[in-house]
């Protein structure tokens, strides 16, 4: 019998074989990858807010603070002219009254006017009761107690008296200027907050165009009745005479040409 002829080898090659797991590997993970991606993909992010895209110094910028304003002072500013700038400014100007004035009344100041006080007190009642050791009657209790203090320092009462005279003397005037410093300083305070208000409602008034008339005592003018509100305002009762004067050296020298 002839020989079989040697079988021809199949179209699949073992190498084209080898090749198609190694593909279908390869594309497999590239699949599963795109189906995660796919379930993981969430929806579109939403736009943000306008509120975040305004610049940060904007978002964190504390409100603006409203200056309040006493319903008597802001009458009084309507009446002269009613416009909310107007107002507005006035507001700021008895602001700055409010502040002027505790600052030249502040504690160290306070703690001062009261040790003054405490001096003219004690002063008054030591010189009151020297008063009444040297010129009292015989039988004064006072002259008694002075007599045994005199005796005990000099031996004798007598001695004690040229120098009890002249301590009596000082601390009357001492006393005296205790009394009449804290007065000043008081008023000290008031008048230089006054000037600085009086200064500032000149420029207010010609910032607004009005006419700054003092007018009389009996008869104040609206710069004269604003600022007496403006004290008023603070606490302050000052005098309409004080208040024109103040408007008066708060006039500005005209500028050079």
């Amino acid at each position: 019998m002839p020989a079989k002829s040697p079988a021809k080898p199949s179209a699949k090659s073992p190498a084209n074989s080898s090749a198609k797991p190694a593909a279908a590997a390869i594309s497999k993970p590239a699949a599963k990858a795109k189906t995660v991606a796919a379930k993981t993909k969430g929806p579109a992010p939403v736009a943000a807010k306008s509120g975040a895209a305004r610049p940060a110094a904007e978002r964190n910028a504390a409100p603006t603070k409203v200056v309040k304003l006493g319903k008597r002072l802001e009458a009084v500013a309507r009446e002269i002219k009613d416009a909310d700038e107007f107002v507005e400014h006035v507001a700021g100007l008895a602001k700055r009254y409010r502040r002027e004035h505790a600052l030249r009344a502040g504690d160290a100041q306070a703690e001062l006017r009261q040790s003054l006080r405490t001096f003219h007190k004690h002063a008054s009642a030591l010189a009151e009761w020297l008063n009444l050791a040297n010129g009292g009657k015989a039988t004064a209790i006072e002259r008694k107690a002075f007599d045994a203090v005199g005796t005990k320092l000099f031996g004798s009462p007598v001695l004690a008296r040229p120098q009890s005279t002249q301590t009596l003397d000082w601390l009357t005037r001492a006393s005296q200027a205790a009394d009449e410093t804290v007065t000043e300083m008081k008023q000290g305070g008031v008048e230089d907050a006054l000037r600085i208000a009086a200064e500032g409602l000149r420029a207010t008034f010609e910032h607004h165009k009005l006419k700054l008339a003092a007018g009389s005592d009996k008869k104040p003018g609206d710069a004269v009745r604003l600022l007496l509100a403006i004290a008023r305002d603070a606490g302050e009762t000052i005098e309409p005479a004080s208040a024109r004067a103040a408007l008066k050296d708060s006039s500005r020298p005209a500028a050079a040409a």
